[in-house]
């Protein structure tokens, strides 16, 4: 009997052990390839965890074990310190010395699991344990900074700067003290609150750069729209991508899409499916990257609305939990979308399968289907006779660079190329119409997913005619017969 007992609760421990041993830790040379690129995934994870508004490296690596486990256990013990630059920044792209000296340096340790059949490959197994200074900044006065003084040191660190977010130098103080401003209305207008001094400091220097942005996009004599301080302004550009999430890495190449059939006829000179009931509300997607089941769901409703007659707003929630050829929150693609709808059987209304926002287990239920497609099109990548098939056919799913998006108030934009490159498509959205401004600027009307109080009541006018931003290059639509 007690040899049964010792029998079971071996097995128990062996199948449910996070992590189980199958050999003894091994030192290894720090420089070890393997063993950079677990360190280098960890100092990564501490970054984005952490609540300082500098970016933090490893300095030194003192030793390295590796395990043999359920895939490889990296063990670090390591030099770590703050630079001067921000966290999002690139250390290895940036020259400046600022990016390089580090201050307070501690000793820590942390453990990496490598499971290379796994996605993602890495996980950290433990938040790092660090000890006291091992080193001081020499060019600073010795001292021990107290918890509550150090917001105030580092906050002066940063009015001393020379360097701005990425390493661009601070403009001068006339300007920063206008952004200063602006940035105290940004907060109060969109009710911005942030969990302490040194994040407000952190969101005021990608507020003040992004400022510094909008005003080159402001004087662009070619672009009539206006730009400023959206609800989007204290966001860096890798923290803006959650809002999009078209990923053209995903394009899996649907062989069912056919080539649309142009109208040989002249167009309107101006056309709108708002106004002939082809359009649902605008929505909003939130911070989960799924731009594409909206420009995917707002096409089909625009179809479905033309051929049956019934504008039905459909679930975008159904596309991000059960298309398995794209990755929900984390992006996908439209042309995608219409396959994996042709193999569910259909599109449940939004009511039935309401929006979450969030990754989550499919609740498709195909008898509570509210549409069907039998396929998909690509349109053309010439803008006449894009707005000849839209005027004949309904709106038109594209994808586009959102650059310029995130400062967009309104008016007809047209930012330069250096700024929205036409190859970079990042954001699907739906082109429901186009017409010419009094100014005599034709222009798309975009639909876009982030809510009605962005843009023009949650639209987008984008010039119509040189490809703007790449509004051109991905222009597909479902068919519905």
């Amino acid at each position: 009997m007690a040899k049964f007992v010792l029998l079971v609760c071996a097995t128990f421990l062996a199948v449910f052990s996070p992590v189980r041993s199958f050999g003894e830790p091994k030192n290894i040379d720090p420089n070890d390839e393997g063993a950079q690129k677990a360190l280098g995934f960890a100092m990564t994870r501490v970054n984005e965890a952490s609540n300082s508004m500098f970016q933090g490296k490893a300095v030194k690596t003192v030793s390295v074990t590796k395990q043999l486990v359920a895939g490889i256990k990296w063990t670090f013990k390591y030099d770590f310190g703050y630079t001067k630059c921000d966290k999002w920044a690139d250390l290895e792209k940036l020259p400046f010395a600022e990016c390089n000296r580090v201050t307070e340096v501690q000793r820590c340790s942390v453990s990496v699991l490598e499971q290379v059949w796994e996605t993602p490959r890495y996980k950290l197994l433990d938040m790092p344990k660090c000890t006291e200074a091992v080193s001081k900044d020499q060019t600073k006065p010795e001292k021990t900074l107290k918890k509550d003084s150090q917001i105030e040191e580092i906050v002066k660190e940063f009015e001393a700067s020379p360097l701005l977010i990425g390493g661009v130098p601070m403009s001068d103080n006339k300007l920063l003290d206008q952004h200063k401003k602006m940035f105290l209305e940004f907060k109060q207008k969109f009710q911005k609150t942030y969990k302490d001094d040194l994040e407000e400091q952190y969101r005021f220097r990608i507020f003040h750069e992004n400022m510094r942005v909008v005003d080159l996009l402001n004087k662009n004599p070619d672009d009539s729209a206006t730009y400023g301080a959206t609800k989007f302004a204290d966001l860096s550009r890798d923290e803006f991508k959650q809002f999009l999430g078209l990923n053209t890495k995903l394009n899996k190449g649907n062989r069912n899409m056919k080539r649309a059939v142009i109208p040989k006829s002249s167009p309107p000179a101006a056309f709108d499916w708002r106004d002939h009931g082809a359009v649902t509300k605008v929505k909003n997607q939130g911070s989960c990257g799924s731009c594409w089941a909206f420009s995917t769901t707002g096409n089909i409703e625009g179809q479905w609305a033309i051929k049956k007659k019934a504008l039905v707003p459909l679930s975008e929630q159904e596309l991000v939990d059960c298309d398995k050829l794209d990755e929900g929150c984390n992006g996908g693609l439209p042309s995608n979308a219409y396959e994996e709808i042709v193999r569910l059987g259909g599109l449940e209304s939004e009511t039935k399968y309401p929006y979450e926002g969030e990754d989550e287990k499919c609740a498709f239920v195909k008898s509570d289907a509210k549409i069907y497609i039998n396929g998909s099109v690509n349109i053309s990548k010439d803008e006449s006779e894009i707005a000849a098939w839209l005027a004949q056919n309904g709106p038109v799913s594209i994808g586009i660079n959102a650059f310029a998006m995130q400062f967009y108030f309104g008016g007809v934009s047209h930012p330069w190329k250096i700024f929205c490159n036409p190859d970079s498509l990042d954001h699907g959205v739906l082109i429901v119409g186009y017409g010419t401004s009094s100014s005599g600027e034709p222009y798309w009307i975009v639909k876009n997913s982030w809510g009605e109080s962005w843009g023009e009541k949650g639209y987008y006018l984008v010039y119509r005619g040189d490809g703007t931003c790449g509004l051109n290059q991905m222009c597909t639509s479902a068919v519905v017969e």
